[in-house]
């Protein structure tokens, strides 16, 4: 018999209905070690509400992502939350039996099974709900759009068979396309079709939310287009997968350039590099599953975001080299009569914009050098990241000199310019980089007292 009256029970229930996944977890934490009878009772009941919600996330796994925003910041098709949560609540209402035996099942479940009969029969009973008793999933004064939406999604959960079937491949599929796989992904597609009219372009939907990278869609939709050319594809019902892509593409470039082309850019210029990395990524996945012509309607928006791209790299890449030229200061030494040397000058002081603007150009020219190929400036790309990584080393070792050698010198103002110099040369070739110069200059004098002045 429970210790909390039924008219609190309920509340509490309805209560913990409302809460998010993190808030029930912290909970249940908190409950876990109290001796209160009630406190146990409450604590079974967030235990209770947690295993359904993950239930639910199990027979609905295939569509979950369609409930998110994406991480890239693609288009795609989303459904609001309350079509899940309404829908689950009256399939436990309407199908107990089966909403229990998927409780007691998943309690087993490892990754390698099979799915679950019982997942297909609450999917089409879902399916089944919304065609004849839409009230049931339906929220409180829903408008027509919400009819239609709910009514959509029932076309999805047609799918689900479908869905399953290549989400259990979708890291095969995500490397090299043989014939066997594609094949496969044909008859899942033409099965697709046959189901609903739509049902290909829908089953590509699915696909696309299950991606982290939405651009690889292009992949899928190659495949089972059998590599078409862009006239083609762009005047096919798949066009849309290429277009939302593109247009985003564009978007950022537009960004980017009025981004690149502002004076306060020095402290962003690594969040630019990404940016860069990732609209050329994209556009590989055009060049590598499309036949793009020269003059077809993709082939020309690619051709000029690639034009954009070089234009905005190769401005920054062709001033790289005098911006760390600003912060390796040098001053003549005579070393006899009119001789003269140029060592380092370690009591110069330097504008922190100045630094901050070497530091992130490097930073930039690091993330895009996985990428310089693709986007046709790996040539340019190497020769000044060469030029400058051998200017850092010819200065380090003159520091090195400088801490080792007879002179006296001032430990503080040396030591910030090996980190000066440190932080340059990780910024551009990495960590690995950046920790063996920090090693030899920690085996260096420059921290012996016998060397500081007198």
């Amino acid at each position: 018999m429970s210790l909390i009256a039924d008219n609190r029970l309920t509340m509490l229930r309805g209560l913990v209905k409302t809460l998010p996944q993190t808030a029930l977890r912290s909970l249940e934490t908190a409950l876990g070690l109290t001796n209160d009878q009630k406190m146990v009772e409450v604590r079974e009941l967030i235990s209770s509400e947690m295993e359904c919600r993950h239930v639910k996330d199990a027979v609905f796994a295939p569509y979950l992502p369609m409930f998110q925003d994406r991480a890239d910041g693609l288009e795609g098709v989303q459904f609001d939350r309350w079509i899940l949560d309404n829908l689950w609540s009256a399939l436990e209402s309407r199908e107990p039996e089966l909403h229990a035996e998927a409780r007691y099942v998943l309690r087993g479940l490892r990754t390698e099974d099979p799915t679950p009969i019982v997942f297909f029969r609450l999917v089409n009973a879902a399916a089944g709900i919304i065609r004849e008793m839409p009230e049931l999933a339906l929220r409180r004064n829903a408008t027509n759009d919400d009819r239609e939406e709910l009514a959509e999604f029932a076309k999805y959960l047609d799918l689900h068979r479908l869905s399953r079937q290549v989400l259990s491949r979708l890291y095969d599929f995500m490397g090299r396309i043989d014939a066997d796989k594609a094949a496969a992904l044909r008859v899942l597609f033409k099965d697709a079709t046959e189901i609903d009219e739509e049902g290909g372009y829908r089953l590509l939907e699915i696909i696309f939310a299950n991606l982290e990278d939405g651009a690889q869609i292009i992949k899928f939709v190659a495949t089972v287009s059998d590599r078409p050319n862009d006239r083609f594809l762009a005047m096919s019902e798949l066009a849309d997968f290429g277009t939302r892509i593109l247009d985003q593409i564009e978007d950022s470039l537009v960004s980017l350039k009025a981004f690149m082309g502002a004076r306060n850019t020095a402290c962003n210029l690594d969040e630019a590099g990404d940016r860069v990395a990732l609209c050329l990524a994209q556009l590989q996945s055009f060049g590598h599953y499309i036949e793009l012509a020269r003059g077809g309607p993709w082939g020309q928006r690619v051709a000029e975001a690639h034009k954009i791209i070089s234009e905005l790299v190769e401005s920054q890449l062709k001033t790289a080299e005098r911006s760390v030229e600003d912060v390796l200061p040098f001053r003549s030494e005579r070393i006899y009569g009119r001789i003269k040397r140029e060592v380092p000058d370690f009591t110069k002081t330097l504008p922190q914009e100045t630094v901050a603007k070497a530091r992130q150009t490097l930073i930039f020219m690091r993330k895009i050098r996985n990428i310089a190929n693709a986007g046709g400036f790996a040539a340019l790309h190497s020769k000044v990241a060469q030029a400058i990584e051998v200017r850092l080393d010819a200065y380090f070792t003159e520091l090195l000199a400088l801490a080792n050698g007879e002179d006296p010198f001032d430990t503080e103002q040396l030591f910030g310019l090996f980190e000066l110099v440190s932080d340059l040369m990780q910024a551009l070739c990495g960590e690995d980089k950046g920790a063996v110069a920090r090693r030899r200059m920690a085996s260096s004098n420059l921290f012996n007292p016998s060397q500081s002045p007198a």
